[in-house]
């Protein structure tokens, strides 16, 4: 903390007694993708001298891709625009006086690396990593090691992100994220307590966004920050598509469809996925409990299949209105159907170390899900670059269904009772969201942002279990019979206020919320109601201390929900000995989050490094809690606090065109503090993980050789241990006949290591646990792409309302 309130008070020190010089004018602009039109943030421009070519300032776009270039010395110059996915761009012939201190760019447009303006685009080889004013982003769009792979795939290869056992996802160490697609809240995000995010093909994915100190705008949820999906959505001229389909051991198929139709008046798209994945899913546990002089042990040793298929698909439109005015809406959803089977063996153990009792359970437990996601949209970009206004509406449907078959029996003793149970629940979610955003830009890089959103969301879930009698008939039972609602309804309002002086960059911002939690156990007549009206605060300021380098500092207080899942007091038997619960008496979290970043930015070398603090209170944890009669319950509770101090380090290094490196490094120490007497959930441990991946391009980059690999030291949580786990993969791709096809070859976790294991270990009660899935194989891919140019570009000037030329 002192650190960081030293290096900013530094900052304005050198800020204050800097003197402007005199007979300075300035130059701005705009800068745009040439296809389209869209701002290219994070884009560097340079005004050289015309006499000696020496570089005079420079300075980044920001998110609208603006900028202004102040106190430059009246003289000739010229200006080059560079961006690392985009040919270069010069400018001649800029004459600041007297007379004319004021130049105003226009619009410029910069070229893709590999296209023209009258071509069809076969292939565009993205930076895998770009650097944002507020997030970093990766292209993952045609990563060869997210060759037939899903969503969880790609978020392992992505710096700083995990994925557990069961599809949760976690940001520097911190399971508490936000996960958007598209920008947006949406039920395939797994936001009802289950993770469907295995279910959307890695084909469907452009990118993903990291978001570490979100500003006002952006909703509070999330501890750690946000994690945006971008699906795809092609933007090229003309008529354009691709197919594509992989096939793996272990019953692995995928197949992807793409195509989009775009001219100066609209762009059409659409996209479908496929995936069939089959595989093993095994768990192993023994767990020990002490009594005084006496221990009971139990060994659970469970084999199992997991069969997904799902079917991704979203269509959309963009319409533009006039020249600063687009209407889009869009159409997304995902299918699937899960069957999961297992044959568990438990083996109880007496004080003594003999066998008392050895059972089977065999049990079954098929589901489907069907999620759609509606979104309309309306912008409006005001003239002169001056802001827009956007109004959006989204919809997000989903219900599902799930089933449970088990039986059990005992081997021995032979005649202790056996039993068959049936259970059927159906789940419905509704989420709807409203959100109108402002944004006003004024002279001197100042400008103000606000908005109002209003998020709805209903949930139900019904449940109903049936026993087989000592009659051969099944007959309703209390195991698993319920009826559950979920209200949750939140309304909030921000404002920001940003600019830029000189090489300062600054924002500052406010978010209200008033919130309603209302879940509702209607089966056992059990009603709660939590009502939260909060401000979140937050604020940043960027500082470009050398050509190519930015130094930041941020601030921001975020919020974490219980969802419904985790407040709902259910009891789930599908494992009578591993019981599961949520827990309606949850408070959410309040975090206090710090962080200090260094970004280094050029074609060959890209360098972020972050130090950061979070300050938590009633953490939200995952707890398990033992009975005296050998069962568990795993349910949630509030830590008193936690505090997380920890350091990023993301590295790409490109020696030469063919070869890129990207090498990260995320540490931690995090520290839990309770203040219960019944507990003991006080744990402190160092936590870290290592991410890197080699690319290599031969042949004319028509060969591209990839290996990845990622390693996740031993961490601490508030009853136990998590231990290491890591994984290396290799993946090949060769493209053909100028591109348009390609094949390739991946194979996962060469060393067959990948896995989850954790320690519990309290008073009296020592449990480990380890799971493992099939995730080593070998895959096979093939795919085509097609275009075909019919419409020409307009290449009418843009009303830029300020004499420039449109570049």
């Amino acid at each position: 903390m002192r650190f960081t309130l030293l290096t900013f008070f530094l900052l304005i020190g050198i800020l204050t007694f800097s003197q402007a010089p005199d007979a300075t004018g300035s130059i701005d602009g705009k800068v745009l993708d040439s296809i389209t039109k869209t701002p290219l943030e994070y884009t560097m421009v340079r005004i050289f001298s015309a006499k000696d070519s020496l570089v005079v300032t420079g300075i980044y776009t920001d998110e609208n891709g603006s900028f202004v270039l102040e106190e430059v010395k009246f003289g000739n110059y010229y200006l080059v625009v560079s961006n690392p996915d985009y040919k270069d761009k010069k400018i001649s012939n800029i004459v600041l006086s007297a007379t004319k201190p004021l130049r105003k760019m226009g619009n410029i447009s910069l070229v893709g690396l590999g296209k023209e303006l009258d071509e069809v685009v076969i292939q565009q080889d993205k930076n895998p990593m770009q650097i944002g004013i507020e997030k970093k982003i990766y292209n993952v769009g045609d990563d060869v090691a997210s060759t037939g792979g899903n969503v969880t795939d790609v978020l392992n290869n992505v710096p700083s992100v995990e994925v557990d056992q069961d599809g949760g996802i976690s940001l520097r160490g911190d399971a508490n994220v936000t996960i958007l697609i598209d920008g947006k809240p949406s039920n395939m995000t797994g936001g009802n307590g289950k993770s469907v995010l295995e279910g959307i093909p890695a084909s469907s994915i452009e990118r993903i966004e990291i978001v570490t100190n979100p500003s006002a705008k952006y909703d509070p949820d999330g501890t750690s920050g946000i994690i945006n999906i971008v699906l795809k959505k092609n933007a090229k001229k003309g008529i354009n598509g691709n197919v594509a389909a992989s096939a793996g051991t272990g019953n692995l198929y995928t197949g992807s469809l793409g195509l989009n139709v775009r001219n100066t008046r609209f762009n059409l798209y659409g996209n479908y996925a496929y995936s069939y994945r089959d595989g093993y899913r095994n768990n192993f546990s023994d767990l020990n409990q002490y009594f005084g002089d006496t221990t009971s042990s139990l060994n659970q040793r469970r084999y199992g299949g997991d069969l997904n298929i799902t079917h991704t698909a979203k269509v959309g439109m963009d319409v533009y209105i006039k020249d600063r005015n687009t209407l889009s809406w869009s159409i997304a959803g995902n299918f699937g159907d899960r069957d999961r089977t297992g044959n568990q063996i438990n083996t109880r153990y007496n004080n003594f170390g003999d066998t008392s009792a050895v059972w089977q359970r065999d049990s079954r437990e098929p589901n489907q899900s069907q999620n759609v996601d509606f979104a309309l949209g309306y912008k409006w970009d005001f003239k002169d670059d001056k802001g827009s206004l956007d109004f959006n509406a989204y919809q997000s449907l989903s219900k599902g269904g799930d089933q449970g078959f088990y039986q059990q029996y005992f081997i021995y003793p032979t005649d202790s009772t056996t039993s068959d149970q049936r259970l059927y629940s159906r789940e419905s979610n509704d989420y709807t969201t409203f959100s109108l955003d402002y944004i006003r830009m004024f002279k001197s890089r100042f400008r103000v942002e606000s908005g109002l959103k209003m998020i709805q969301r209903n949930m139900g879930l019904r449940s109903n279990s049936e026993s087989l009698n000592a009659s051969g008939i099944y007959v309703p039972d209390t195991f698993s019979t319920y009826n559950y609602k979920y209200l949750e309804s939140i309304y909030s309002a921000y404002g920001i206020v940003g600019g830029q002086y000189k090489k300062l960059k600054y924002q500052a911002g406010l978010r209200m919320e008033y919130s309603i939690q209302a879940p509702n156990l209607i089966s056992t007549n059990q009603s709660f109601r939590n009502e939260y009206f909060n401000f979140f605060p937050s604020a940043t300021v960027r500082y470009e201390v050398a050509k190519s380098t930015e130094l930041s500092l941020g601030y921001s207080r975020r919020i974490n929900r219980p969802n419904s899942g985790n407040l709902n007091p259910f009891t789930s038997y599908s494992d009578p000995y591993n019981l599961r619960s949520g827990n309606p008496a949850l408070r959410p979290e309040y975090i206090h989050s710090i962080d200090l970043g260094l970004d280094y930015n050029t074609k060959k070398f890209i360098f972020t490094f972050a130090l950061y603090q979070r300050y938590t209170n009633n953490v939200i944890q995952r707890v398990k809690i033992f009975y005296p009669n050998g069962t568990s319950n795993g349910t949630f509770a509030n830590i008193d606090r936690s505090i997380s101090s920890g350091g990023e380090i993301v590295m790409q290094i490109k020696p030469y065109p063919i070869w890129r490196n990207m090498l990260s490094f995320n540490g931690n120490y995090i520290t839990y503090r309770d203040n219960s007497p019944s507990v003991n959930w006080n744990r402190e441990g160092f936590v870290f993980g290592m991410k890197f991946s080699s690319t290599v391009d031969l042949l004319k980059k028509t060969l591209t050789l990839q290996i990845n690999g990622r390693y996740s030291a031993p961490s601490v949580t508030a009853q136990g241990m998590m231990k290491p786990r890591g994984s290396v993969d290799f993946s090949a791709d060769k493209s053909l006949l100028d591109g348009k096809w390609g094949i390739g070859l991946r194979v996962t976790d060469i060393f067959n290591t990948q896995g989850f294991y954790f320690e519990v270990d309290q008073a009296n009660v020592f449990q480990s646990t380890q799971f493992k899935w099939e995730t080593r194989r070998l895959i096979v891919s093939i795919r085509y792409r097609f275009g075909k140019t019919e419409f020409k570009e307009d290449k009418r000037a843009n009303d830029n309302g300020g004499g420039g030329l449109d570049y």
